[in-house]
């Protein structure tokens, strides 16, 4: 229980980066590639917009909560629950932003956390015997040797 509330703080604190992170980049419009120059105004707005650098921090603790969560739990536990940041990322925008979320983007939201449940119903976070990742053999001559 506790790695999946770990998982949950994750989800929330990524889905909060990218609310901030759409926030600030909203400032400075839409990106032209073909343009060298907006490649220089992109990475001073990157570096001096707060929305974008409280993002950074908050990205920053996904990633520490993710990997604490993946030292006790399956990766095929783990990055599932994640995905409930696509939930939480469409209630902020709602919220924050103020965007419009069609009802199908909601059903699609809806189908990825029946996924999740799916997931967590299982009640299992841990393969058995998978503490450690076993050493790859010697390929070659001389392999089946030391069997």
């Amino acid at each position: 229980m506790k790695t999946f509330i770990v998982l949950v703080l994750a989800s929330l604190s990524g889905a909060v980066a990218e609310t901030l992170f759409s926030r600030g980049m909203r400032s400075f419009g839409a990106m032209d590639w073909s343009s060298p120059s907006r490649w220089a105004d992109l990475l001073l707005v990157v570096a001096r917009n707060p929305h974008v650098l409280v993002g950074v921090f908050f990205a920053a603790g996904f990633f520490f909560l993710y990997l604490a969560a993946l030292s006790s739990a399956d990766l095929s536990y783990a990055m599932p629950v994640t995905a409930l940041s696509l939930l939480f990322a469409a209630f902020l925008a709602r919220a924050f932003l103020g965007e419009q979320i069609s009802w199908i983007r909601w059903l699609g939201t809806l189908l990825i956390v029946t996924g999740i449940v799916l997931v967590v119903l299982e009640g299992r976070q841990r393969t058995t015997g998978a503490e450690t990742v076993p050493e790859p053999r010697p390929a070659g001559r001389g392999a089946e040797e030391g069997r």
